[in-house]
């Protein structure tokens, strides 16, 4: 009896002496792994592989440094719960980026990684390469065939020994000083091309378009400052052709701004037809011999340009089959496609007298197409970078971009005046702080007439038409929010009261017959107080179109996994 009670103890002796060895090795599973240590490249921390073999596999490993520069790692754990080559794969990925298992910048680093379980001689396997270990010596086929045609046999057969060292002299045998030449050829290209090419690129693409800028798009220098008095413009200077020359380019804002100078003359007057959320402006063609508003008649002594007569003559067409002459929101869409020929009439306007190099919508147009395809081009660039994945094409790839978005932000700086252009430019600067400084004070738009300030400005029509020219759409909404309080309160007369007469409701008088005297009924239909912004936001959908109406460590040399590796193996 006391025989077999020291042989149970024994055994139960043995037992705890067993687990209290394997308890460490469950432990030291990772991710993440022990240190590294220098000089060593087996790490069989499972106990699994023999002497003689981690032997022949670490002298093996060290003449493949030797020859290609590439590195090796055979790590081996107990871990039963990594039971998919998945699973296999990451740690197998965790152990290459801890490590850093390769070059840096080489990313050439293979690590043979084996996740057992408690009989060390079963579980997964990876063959997980670095990008450069794979595009340069085996791909991910040729390390899969490794292991079903040659390890997965001896492994099925419980030989885990046999099964590395297999693996080994096939790598052994690929890992030829050409392939180590052509990885270390192609890496040196991809860094020239990111390091040197990109920025080189970037600098020339940049460079050409500033060059340009220099030497086509910047305006000649002409002296302005608040001091210096200025005559009169030309009399060929239309409110449009001024908006354009003040903006640079035609936009919406010249189309308004032409609109409104016909307005003035009693060509047309407008309707608004705005809902609760939507803006909407209807058009009333006048006959301008009928009107009686000596302002109007003044204000026709101004010539107008090709540009004007051509928007007008289009609006009368479509104002044709009416019987009233009026052109509904609805029908005003169809001016839209015709804005084109105003934009481009009133651009050559400019040109022919001589006040821009060249029409601004072709300079803009050509860079912009320019930015276009440089942005198209990078893009194609960062999108073979991240596919290859080379990092030389990504900057390469971003180097263009950036120009590209450079190249289209400065085509809107292309269009160039000439010295008679700046000059008129200069102008419009000077009219437009003196009438800023005006309307700040002024209590109604005669009253900006009247003070003399701007002296070619004979009538209010006149001012709000040039105001809306220079931008000063706010400073003319105050002076007629001044004038709305002045007649409620009685300070002002009618006489002395002006709102533009050719603006009404879709309820009141459109005609343009009466510019100074009183107050039509539903004039600013928003509100009863008159919201110029409103108005000219209204005006300004005129021509929509319908769319538009609404780390390396230990003894490895900082590769990576590079997040374009690849894993390979299984179970067994």
């Amino acid at each position: 009896m006391r025989r077999h009670l020291t042989s149970l103890a024994r055994s139960i002796g043995i037992a705890l002496l067993l687990v209290a060895s394997l308890a460490p090795v469950a432990l030291a599973a990772g991710p993440p792994y022990p240190d590294p240590v220098d000089g060593h490249a087996v790490y069989d921390e499972a106990g699994a592989l023999g002497a003689e073999t981690e032997a022949r596999v670490e002298a093996t490993i060290d003449a493949i440094e030797q020859r290609t520069g590439a590195e090796v790692v055979v790590y081996t754990q107990i871990k039963p719960e990594s039971d998919s080559p998945e699973e296999a794969e990451q740690d197998a990925i965790a152990l290459v980026d801890q490590w850093g298992v390769g070059r840096k910048g080489f990313d050439d680093g293979l690590a043979i990684l084996f996740d057992l379980d408690e009989s060390r001689v079963h579980g997964q396997v990876q063959l997980y390469a670095g990008p450069g270990y794979r595009a340069t010596f085996l791909s991910n086929e040729e390390r899969q065939c490794i292991f079903d045609e040659e390890m997965l046999p001896l492994l099925e057969a419980e030989n885990l020994d046999g099964a590395l060292l297999v693996a080994m002299e096939r790598i052994d045998a690929n890992a030829t000083p050409e392939h180590a030449q052509a990885l270390e050829r192609a890496r040196l290209i991809d860094a020239g091309i990111g390091i040197i090419g990109a920025p080189i690129l970037l600098t020339l693409l940049v460079g050409w378009v500033l060059m340009a800028w220099a030497r086509h798009g910047r305006d000649p220098v002409y002296l302005d400052d608040p001091s210096i008095l200025m005559p009169a413009p030309p009399s060929d200077l239309t409110a449009a052709s001024g908006a354009l020359i003040h903006d640079g380019t035609s936009s919406r804002h010249t189309l308004t701004t032409a609109m409104l100078d016909l307005a003035s003359r009693g060509e047309l007057a407008f309707r608004d037809e705005s809902g609760v959320v939507s803006k909407k402006v209807g058009l009333q063609i006048l006959d301008p011999d009928s009107a009686i508003d000596p302002d109007a008649v003044r204000a026709r002594r101004r010539p107008i340009s090709r540009a004007e007569r051509l928007a007008l003559a289009e609006l009368q067409e479509l104002a044709a089959p009416s019987p009233e002459r009026y052109v509904s929101p609805e029908e005003l869409l169809k001016f839209g496609p015709r804005v084109s020929r105003f934009n481009e009439a009133l651009e050559g306007h400019v040109v022919d007298k001589g006040w821009f190099r060249e029409r601004p919508g072709r300079a803009i147009s050509r860079w912009g197409i320019r930015g276009s395809v440089e942005l198209f081009l990078g893009i194609v660039g960062l999108v073979a970078g991240l596919s290859l994945p080379s990092a030389g094409l990504l900057l390469l790839g971003g180097a263009v971009t950036a120009a590209g978005v450079v190249t289209l932000l400065m085509s809107r700086a292309m269009p160039s005046r000439t010295m008679p252009g700046a000059m008129i430019y200069a102008m419009l600067a000077a009219y437009r702080r003196t009438l800023h400084k005006t309307m700040e004070q002024a209590r109604s738009m005669r009253q900006v007439v009247e003070s003399r300030a701007v002296p070619w400005l004979e009538t209010p029509d006149q001012a709000v038409v040039w105001g809306v020219a220079l931008g000063l759409n706010e400073d003319v909404e105050r002076v007629l929010e001044r004038t709305m309080e002045d007649t409620r309160s009685g300070a002002a007369s009618g006489t002395r009261a002006w709102f533009p007469a050719w603006y009404g409701s879709s309820a009141g008088s459109s005609s343009a017959s009466s510019g100074g005297g009183g107050l039509a009924p539903g004039l600013f239909s928003a509100s009863a107080v008159p919201n110029f912004g409103a108005m000219t936001a209204a005006i300004g959908t005129i021509g929509n179109s319908p769319s538009s109406s609404g780390s390396g460590g230990g003894g490895f040399s900082g590769g990576s996994s590079g997040g374009g590796g690849g894993g390979s193996g299984g179970g067994f």
